[in-house]
C-alpha cells in the first residue's frame, strides 16, 4: 500500500470510527438491540441476522449494537465493510436521496480523499438514483427477515 493510501486510510478511519461514529451514537435515537453474535449465529440460514453475523465473523469485526442498522445496510446492498465499500454505499444513499449529515460528510470526504474512485462514485450515485427508496429499517425486526426479501430495495 502506498504511503498516500495508508495516510488516507488512517484519516478515514479516524474520521469515521473516532469522530463520526461516537457523534452518531450520542445524538441518534438508538433502537434497543439485544441480540448477541451468538444469538445471530443461531438464526436460520438466509436470515439477515445470520448473514450479518457470519460476515462480521469472517472479517473479524465486532457487533456494535448502535451500529447494527448501518451494518445491515451493507449486507442488504452488498457493500463490503471497508473504506471503498463504505464510500460506495454512501454515494448510493446520496443518489437515493438520503440527505443526512453522515451521508453528506462521508461523500464529501471520500470525494476529496479518493479521486481515483470518482468514476465508481458516479456509478454508485446513479445506481442509488435508479433504485426504489430504501426504507428506514428497524434492525431488531430486520435481522429476522430473509435477506433476499430485503434486497428488493436495491438494484443489486
Amino acid at each position: 500500500m502506498s504511503k498516500l493510501k495508508k495516510v488516507r486510510s488512517l484519516l478515514l478511519e479516524l474520521l469515521t470510527h473516532n469522530i463520526a461514529l461516537p457523534l452518531i451514537l450520542a445524538f441518534r435515537k438508538q433502537t434497543d438491540f439485544t441480540y448477541t453474535m451468538d444469538d445471530l449465529l443461531k438464526l436460520d440460514e438466509q436470515l439477515l441476522g445470520k448473514e450479518l453475523a457470519l460476515y462480521l465473523q469472517k472479517k473479524d469485526l465486532k457487533l456494535i449494537p448502535g451500529y447494527v442498522k448501518h451494518d445491515c445496510k451493507h449486507i442488504i446492498l452488498g457493500y463490503e465493510m471497508d473504506e471503498t465499500g463504505e464510500a460506495a454505499m454512501q454515494f448510493y444513499f446520496l443518489g437515493n436521496r438520503h440527505y443526512s449529515i453522515p451521508v453528506i460528510m462521508t461523500t464529501v470526504f471520500c470525494f476529496l480523499l479518493m479521486p481515483e474512485k470518482w468514476k465508481m462514485f458516479l456509478y454508485e450515485f446513479k445506481k442509488g438514483r435508479a433504485a426504489p427508496a430504501f426504507p428506514d429499517i428497524n434492525p431488531v425486526e430486520a435481522v429476522k427477515m430473509r435477506t433476499n426479501q430485503l434486497r428488493m430495495f436495491s438494484t443489486y
